[in-house]
């Protein structure tokens, strides 16, 4: 049986599936990884740990299974520092890390502002990005910096093992805040301005171009032919293929690890604001806006696992539906570590508020559940005034929560599809694999099959507007308190 591989390079684990020519999927494997959190808000993992992942799963394939191509997805703006030899410097700085805070701030003034910074490459710097990653190792491990001789993303570290030859795509380069989204090009500016050697990033080439081939040592050890690795692109844009998120005014809302929701474009203009990012999709001459929540569905686990966990995941859904909207006055703030849409701020912190003697656990459930929603609406009315939204597609884990799809189509006012594959970014490097390899994009949009509609209630919609509204202004409330604290707690470090 001939299949395309399709690898996915996740926070919390690695996936592979094996996709057949009509988009089934008939073989899945999956490798956990564990999150390094050597200081608050910081996030780190070893690459070698991907790498080893990766080999576990390549060797899972059944061998009567004919591998055609491989393709990649992977977490976005992660940073892998590698020496002259190919050597992986340090553990990698992952996208959800906050250290960098005045990195960013020292850097946007130095090209000039905020306005200047979105000018050249689309976005503004935000903590999470790579730019700053590099920065703050300039700043903070020198030794380290010095021997940088390229820098990658997780999916490209990934290729580069596979193949032995260095590049990136304009989907992961996009969220470098080095890259100008609209030229698609490495910004010269901008590198010219910071000291930043430009050797130090890869070439660019198209998400479902060939990178290279499998290394042969890999292929004898695995009984393979040395078969083509297509260049792959960032999870999100590859998890946006996945579900057939494939012209403009399409929308996923994904409810995962983090939270996120995108818009496909054809249009060239970023958010001036900066609120909403601007990337190149995997797809030529597309385009997508996209707002980021760091703390979705982790903000859920958390709360189960540290308060909950005596409940089952079927009690807490059936709990929640018994609730009324609202929790009788709980509100959530899922700020767990910082946030990025539309607040940008890396000292907001995870909120319960309303509590009172009627509270109990399933009520928080459905505070959590709501608050996790909410962050969504926010990027959701930002991206609606940016574009008109034609249909929207629901993914993640949240989308297999029927009270939670209800949830997000009466914030959204809108019909709400969940697919019939959601694999997130293994299935969309499948079909780049598969595009790499000639097929068309009509045949690869085709596997994408619907599962459910749900429909919005409109009964429902003031009164989910009226405790948004308290959401919003909660969080406004307590801004600043979310700085002072982090003021204090930075200062403690120090004096330690």
């Amino acid at each position: 049986m001939n299949v395309n591989l399709g690898i996915d390079v996740g926070t919390t684990g690695i996936k592979a599936l094996a996709v057949d020519a009509s988009g089934n999927v008939v073989g899945s494997f999956s490798h956990p990884l564990s999150l390094l959190t050597p200081h608050p808000a910081w996030a780190e993992q070893d690459p070698e740990s991907w790498w080893e992942g990766v080999l576990s799963l390549l060797r899972a394939v059944p061998k009567n299974m004919t591998v055609e191509r491989i393709g990649l997805s992977g977490q976005m703006h992660t940073l892998v520092p590698l020496d002259k030899d190919g050597n992986v410097l340090r553990n990698a700085i992952l996208w959800c890390d906050q250290r960098t805070a005045s990195e960013c701030e020292a850097a946007t003034q130095a090209l000039g502002g905020e306005e200047r910074v979105i000018e050249l490459t689309g976005n503004p710097i935000y903590p999470g990005f790579t730019l700053p990653k590099i920065l703050w190792l300039r700043n903070r491990e020198p030794e380290v910096y010095k021997k940088i001789a390229m820098c990658l993303i997780a999916k490209d570290y990934i290729a580069y093992r596979l193949t032995g030859v260095l590049g990136c795509d304009p989907s992961d380069a996009s969220g470098s805040a080095m890259y100008d989204v609209v030229r698609r090009r490495w910004s010269a500016p901008l590198l010219e301005a910071l000291r930043i050697d430009k050797n130090l990033l890869p070439r660019i080439q198209g998400s479902f171009e060939a990178r290279g081939r499998l290394r042969k040592d890999l292929a004898q050890k695995l009984s393979w032919d040395e078969i083509e690795v297509v260049a792959g692109g960032a999870d999100n844009a590859v998890s946006a293929l996945g579900v057939g998120i494939c012209e403009e005014g399409d929308c996923m809302v994904s409810i995962g690890t983090s939270g996120t929701v995108v818009g496909a474009t054809r249009q060239t203009a970023s958010d001036k604001t900066g609120k909403l990012h601007f990337f190149n999709h995997v797809l030529p001459d597309l385009s997508y806006y996209m707002g980021v929540m760091l703390s979705a569905a982790s903000s859920l686990n958390w709360f189960k696992e540290k308060m909950g966990a005596n409940f089952t995941w079927d009690e807490i859904e059936k709990g929640v539906e018994r609730t009324p909207i609202g929790s009788d006055g709980l509100l959530w703030l899922p700020y767990l570590q910082g946030e990025r849409t539309p607040h940008r701020n890396p000292n907001a912190r995870g909120v319960l508020f309303g509590l009172s003697t009627m509270s109990d656990e399933t009520r928080i459930f459905r505070a959590v559940m709501e608050g996790i929603t909410y962050g969504l609406r926010d990027s959701f009315e930002l991206l609606r005034e940016r574009m008109p939204i034609k249909r929207v597609l629901l993914v993640g884990g949240g989308a297999k929560n029927k009270v939670w799809r209800k949830m997000l189509a009466n914030n959204m006012k809108v019909p709400v599809t969940t697919p019939a594959v959601d694999e997130g970014g293994a299935y969309g490097a499948a079909m780049l694999a598969a595009l790499g390899g000639g097929m068309d994009l009509a045949t690869v949009k085709g596997w994408v099959k619907e599962a459910a509609v749900t429909e919005p209630d409109e009964a429902d919609y003031a009164r989910y507007d009226a405790v948004y509204g308290q959401f919003k202004a909660l969080y406004a409330d307590l801004e600043r308190r979310f700085d002072a604290v982090a003021d204090i707690s930075r200062a403690g470090e120090f004096s330690a």
